[in-house]
Parts: C-alpha cells; structure tokens; sequence
C-alpha cells in the first residue's frame, strides 16, 4: 500500500505522516528531508555543482525516525537547520533536482508499503498511490506551528517573519513550472486548522478504511 500526503508547509504533514504509518505499520518517506539533504550537500559538502552525488544518498527509516545518509555518513542532524530548510525550497523547485531524487523515492517504494509526505508526492512521485491525502490549514495556524517547533531550527526568527517566510514559500511553491503544489487528483482534501494530530489522523482513517471502488 502507498498513502501520500501533501500540503503547503506547516500543515503538519510529517508529524501526520510518521503516526499514520506507525499505526497501518507501514514504512514512512520523508521527502522534504530529502531535498535539505540535497541542499545540505550542495552547499557544504561537494566542490562540483553537478548532482552525480544524488546516488551517494541513502534515506533509512529506524526507531521512528527518518536518517539520511551521504557517502555512509548520517548527516540528519545537520538538515533541520532554517538556512537549509531555505535552501531545499529553492533548490526544489529545479527539474533536474526534482528528477534526479525521483528513481531514489520510487525505489524505496519497490521495497515497502509505505506513507509520503512532500510537495508533489501524489501528483509526480506516485501517482496511481493507494490513497492521497492533502493536508492544509490556515496561514495562521501554520505559522504558529512552524514558530513553536523547535526542531525546525527557526529559534531567533519571530513570529511575524515566520509568516511572512510562509507566504513566499507559498506562492513559490504553487507557481512553480516543475511540480508545483496542487492537490493530486482523486485526492481527499484535510483542513486540519482546527484538528489536533489524533483528530487529524482519524480523519484519514476513516477515509482509508472505505472500500476502495
């Protein structure tokens, strides 16, 4: 089985992610870290600015936990970092990034049933998924996630900049000629601005639990 889920960031989507495929036992495809990853290495790591290095990376799924690795080395710690997260959002939005991450994400699915979350996940990457979901809330509620997850690397930026950063990224993302945001066809549409994460992943369970046609 593969369920993706897509959505503008701050919509929750990892967080979604990682407990719907923890309570279906499914294996969890973080692709946003794969594009810091891509970022991270671009910008720090190699000297060429060709994307042979692409193959160098493994993305494992352990502990609950997405790792990437580059050349065998688990750089993940270094990809949550605003700047990179930056970074991603430019870089992703390049034909050949997006293709060159593709056969990677695809054969991950050749493996294991999965859940995915990204940009373009339902639309591009695996487009006849068992199930797709898109996920989004109000700019507000984003923001204010966004703002409160330490995790994200945003300590030192303020509220109002978070949002204002939100808005770019936004409009850079729907209007972009490579994959841009939409929501995938034949996908069930969450708003969960209102919805805590157990609200929102019984909301997909329910939708998951129909017969399909």
């Amino acid at each position: 089985m593969i369920i993706t889920i897509d959505g503008p960031a701050g919509g929750g989507k990892s967080s979604v992610a990682k407990a719907l495929s923890k309570k279906l036992n499914l294996y969890y495809l973080n692709t946003g870290l794969l594009y810091r990853a891509i970022a991270y290495i671009f910008f720090n790591i190699v000297h060429e600015k060709d994307l042979d290095f692409v193959k160098d990376i493994e993305y494992t799924y352990e502990d609950e936990k997405p790792h990437i690795y580059f050349k065998g080395k688990n750089i993940t710690s270094h990809l949550y970092d605003h700047t990179v997260g930056q970074q991603a959002s430019h870089l992703s939005a390049k034909k050949e990034i997006r293709h060159s991450i593709l056969e990677l994400q695809r054969s991950i699915s050749k493996k294991y049933g999965l859940v995915a979350d990204g940009r373009d996940c339902g639309s591009v990457v695996f487009p006849n998924a068992d199930y797709k979901f898109f996920l989004t809330a109000s700019l507000e509620q984003r923001a204010k996630r966004i703002f409160a997850d330490k995790s994200r690397g945003e300590s030192g930026i303020s509220m109002e900049n978070v949002k204002v950063e939100l808005e770019k990224r936004d409009e850079r993302d729907k209007t972009r000629d490579v994959a841009p945001l939409v929501v995938p066809d034949g996908a069930i549409v969450v708003d969960n601005s209102d919805l805590d994460l157990e609200q929102t992943i019984e909301e997909m369970l329910r939708h998951i639990k129909k017969p399909r046609r």
